[in-house]
């Protein structure tokens, strides 16, 4: 099901949800004086305004960058892609500090992300709970292996239920002919002369 080789590599997983304000970082760096912890986090509390001027001060030398040409602009939206990648990762890391007591930034791996979408989402209950035995079985406790799944299970049905909403608003949407499910790829310009 899920990679368990690759997984091994990563210290932190991140367990994403595409419509949901919240997530699970699964956190197993050799560095925890506790040991291993599971967390449940909202995005409310990593897109802060330090965020946010974090990624606009990182936009701003970006946009500002001497000897860039139409090459280099071209190119930004993946430059400003990296950036804010790079800060959420910095913000999580520090809340998972945080909540360790720790000031180690050192990872002692990667950064490993289960991302929760469509395909994903049709995982049964067994299956789930194999992948996450496989995964994290040999690093979490039997009570943080039952609040991972318990937790995994909640927001898979929220990430369902929110992606059936979004089934049914494009089902309508291309039923009435309401903008927002397609795209016009062609328009006639009416009576424009070349």
């Amino acid at each position: 099901m899920f990679e368990a080789s690759n997984r091994r590599e990563a210290s932190i997983t991140l367990c994403l949800f595409p419509h949901l304000a919240e997530f699970i970082a699964v956190d197993t760096r050799s560095s925890l004086p506790d040991g291993a912890a599971v967390h449940i986090m909202a995005f409310e509390d990593v897109f802060t305004e330090e965020f946010q001027a974090s990624v606009e001060a990182g936009f701003s030398a970006l946009l500002r960058k001497e000897g860039v040409g139409l090459i280099e602009m071209i190119g930004l939206p993946q430059e400003v892609e990296t950036l804010v990648r790079a800060e959420s990762m910095k913000r999580i890391i520090k809340r998972l500090n945080h909540a360790a007591n720790i000031q180690s930034t050192d990872l002692d791996g990667g950064i490993g992300v289960l991302f929760f979408a469509r395909g994903l989402l049709s995982i049964e209950k067994d299956q789930l709970e194999a992948a996450v035995d496989d995964l994290f079985g040999h690093m979490l406790t039997d009570s943080q292996m039952s609040r991972l799944q318990n937790e995994l299970e909640r927001l898979i049905d929220e990430e369902r239920a929110e992606d059936d909403k979004i089934k049914e608003r494009e089902l309508a949407q291309l039923i009435t002919g309401e903008p927002g499910s397609f795209v016009t790829l062609w328009q006639n310009g009416g009576d424009r002369q070349p």
